[in-house]
């Protein structure tokens, strides 16, 4: 028989790759935590772990377990938020995980609409890459992933995707503001401001920059979306991007977005994505619904 407490055990030294590591964020000693895990691999007939110098690697059978594992106790997770919700409207913790770009105002702006409705819901949220996100929310390790995307069908479900097009990010009184759109050749005459290299949407520009012969030196590279943005808008650069990035912002340092005459940097995708087959709590349901109607509003 499987227990909550042996599953837990062994979803932590899954994630982390060794009993010293699960020891220290679950607070319980290495031997406990051996124990449970050797019980479960009796309980099951077969190795769940190849214990290696340097830490433990799942074997077939334990990643076919960890797949379990982690999705039944995210819906133990989930019913007791239900019963809490009969008692607390709602209370709980959702977590979110995404790629940078939607940090600087996109899903601040969401989650305080929702706080303002429901105040009770907390919200944890982390950044990452495509495929980080897409980790996380396979694992278990966030609830809703946001992200640069198609989404793996074989590791995640896909809640809603839609075209999210990379875009020339500039000041609205930038001489090509008037624009209702703009090729890569427009953008040699000005400063340009871009993402360091191994980001999507860098990828994609340079490729269409290369194919086209557009060879652009810029003033500014950063793996901050955020710091591309303010230096674009202080000193007049262009810097590239999502419409979505900029949607809920209006300040000084706001900017505008305008399509690129490019069919490749129009077909990007935004995905939103939860675990497979993952039973929602209703706090976790209600915060999928916000993110994706406020993706349809500003896209």
């Amino acid at each position: 028989m499987l227990h909550g407490i042996a599953l837990r055990y062994f979803v932590e030294v899954a994630r982390t790759g060794s009993l010293s590591a699960a020891s220290e964020n679950l607070h319980v000693a290495v031997s406990a935590i051996s124990r449970q895990i050797s019980k479960l691999e009796e309980d099951v007939g077969t190795p769940l772990f190849e214990r290696m110098p340097r830490g433990m690697a799942l074997t077939e059978s334990g990643e076919r377990l960890a797949e379990h594992a982690r999705r039944a106790l995210l819906e133990g997770d989930a019913v007791l938020a239900e019963i809490a919700t009969a008692h607390a409207l709602g209370r709980g913790i959702v977590r979110i995980g995404c790629t940078d770009g939607f940090t600087r105002s996109f899903l601040p702006y969401v989650l305080a609409k929702h706080h303002v409705e429901e105040p009770q819901v907390h919200f944890n949220l982390r950044s990452g890459t495509p495929s980080q996100v897409e980790q996380w929310v396979a694992a278990g390790e966030v609830d809703v992933g946001l992200a640069f995307s198609s989404g793996d069908p074989a590791k995640v479900q896909v809640e809603y995707s839609a075209e999210a097009p990379v875009c020339a990010l500039l000041a609205p009184k930038h001489p090509l503001a008037r624009r209702a759109s703009l090729t890569l050749a427009d953008l040699r005459d000005y400063p340009v401001a871009l993402l360091a290299r191994g980001n999507t949407a860098r990828q994609l520009f340079d490729e269409c920059c290369a194919r086209n012969g557009i060879k652009l030196e810029p003033i500014l590279t950063s793996n901050n979306s955020s710091a591309l943005h303010a230096f674009a808008a202080l000193v007049g650069a262009i810097t590239v991007g999502s419409k979505l990035s900029l949607f809920g912002l209006a300040n000084e340092l706001s900017l505008i977005a305008k399509r690129f005459d490019e069919p490749v940097l129009n077909q990007r995708i935004v995905c939103v994505m939860t675990m497979r087959e993952r039973r929602l709590s209703r706090p976790i349901g209600r915060v999928l619904q916000s993110l994706i109607t406020e993706i349809k509003r500003g896209s």
